[in-house]
């Protein structure tokens, strides 16, 4: 397997789809599949139609995105297509929804349609999935539950939320050749060798245990029958750090919670703001009765992850790699800001100076750390190494 990449930063939906594939489809012989990811600016379905008329009979799917990026050039208006070459290995692609209305479901169906469509699994062949859910009309936690159950054991697992660049309107799912909303995407793969997947965030605790006593979805109403936000303000003074309601987004920016997991992991939540009671808004569900701990990163702690989560994904595929998918964090390069460079560029050292990487911001990211069941992460790298 191996991928060739073409960008655009073309405005106009026609030019960028067609430069981007031209790119792309330079040399290659019987592409399989093709990977489209876009940033927001683009009218979702005038692009849908001029890259399908572009890549003609190839299958492709994928989504929106806060940022895209070639190797190290990032992309914040910009389209990138990466095309599948290789008579080692099989797709499928499914999708499910409406997400507002059963995420569990549509993650169920989405991962059934795409497995449907794959061919009996030969022997030794290994599968992976990568998740592309509406991260903002619905539940992405149940999303990623509901393909979990229906997908079983023995998956690599990796994929991000479909974005958009900060506004918050609507993103974006592409597949069967059209752009839907409201959808989680599914693309089942199915190889000879293993797809290597590394997952780290950089981010370590800064503050004591406390017990989730109440929450509402995403929404962290009380911490050890306290108001959240008095907590959250409480661990601060202890660690001599002043906190108000109007202060809390700037802190909460380096201050995410975490939830502690067996393996000694933490899986990370993304802290929005306050509310008039107390309550705190993160972007994705807080587990009532979980423990969970206040967070701090540096910015040389989050370049190390990106490396060290390149470099999971590498030493898990054997040989030569033929090409990496990255889900890096939107919240993330709102951080690092022109620092993001050095993180790109920390992804391709780690999975050597000639792999062709393809990736974008994401509104939360998917993946198994540790091995164990995948989960919805925030302010979190996923790395996808191909087998070559």
């Amino acid at each position: 397997m191996r991928i060739q990449v073409g960008k655009s930063r073309s405005p106009d939906c026609a030019t960028a789809a067609r430069e981007a594939s031209q790119e792309a489809l330079r040399g290659a012989d019987a592409p399989v599949f093709a990977l489209v990811l876009c940033t927001d600016q683009y009218d979702a379905v005038a692009l849908a139609s001029a890259v399908r008329k572009e890549l003609g009979d190839v299958p492709w799917a994928g989504c929106s995105a806060a940022g895209v990026f070639a190797g190290t050039e990032l992309l914040l208006h910009g389209l990138v297509i990466a095309l599948f070459l290789g008579d080692d290995f099989r797709v499928g692609v499914g999708m499910g929804g409406p997400v507002s209305e059963s995420p569990r479901a549509a993650g169920r169906a989405a991962v059934a349609e795409a497995v449907g469509k794959l061919p009996p699994k030969p022997p030794g062949h290994r599968r992976a999935l990568l998740i592309l859910p509406d991260a903002l009309s619905g539940n992405p936690t149940e999303v990623v539950r509901g393909a979990q159950q229906e997908a079983g054991a023995g998956i690599r697992w990796a994929g991000g939320g479909a974005g958009n660049n900060l506004r918050f309107v609507r993103t974006a799912q592409f597949t069967q050749g059209h752009a839907y909303q409201d959808q989680v995407v599914v693309i089942a793969f199915d190889a000879r060798e293993p797809f290597g997947v590394g997952i780290q965030h950089g981010w370590s605790p800064y503050g004591p245990p406390s017990q989730v006593t109440k929450a509402r979805g995403a929404t962290a109403v009380e911490l050890d029958y306290e108001s959240a936000f008095d907590v959250y303000q409480r661990t601060a003074a202890s660690r001599g750090d002043a906190l108000d309601a109007q202060s809390f987004p700037r802190f909460a920016m380096t201050h995410p919670l975490g939830i502690p997991q067996a393996n000694g992991e933490f899986v990370i939540r993304d802290p929005l703001s306050v509310d008039p009671d107390g309550s705190v808004r993160f972007i994705a569900e807080i587990p009532d009765g979980s423990l969970v701990r206040v967070m701090e990163g540096k910015r040389t702690d989050l370049l190390d992850a990106a490396a060290g989560a390149a470099t999971l994904a590498r030493k898990a595929t054997p040989g030569v790699l033929g090409g990496a998918v990255v889900f890096d964090c939107v919240s993330r390069y709102l951080l690092l800001e022109e620092g993001v460079q050095d993180e790109l560029s920390r992804f391709q050292a780690a999975l050597g100076a000639g792999v062709p990487v393809v990736g974008c911001l994401t509104l939360g990211e998917v993946g198994a750390m540790g091995g164990g069941v995948p989960q919805f992460h925030n302010k979190t790298a996923v790395v996808v190494a191909l087998p070559g």
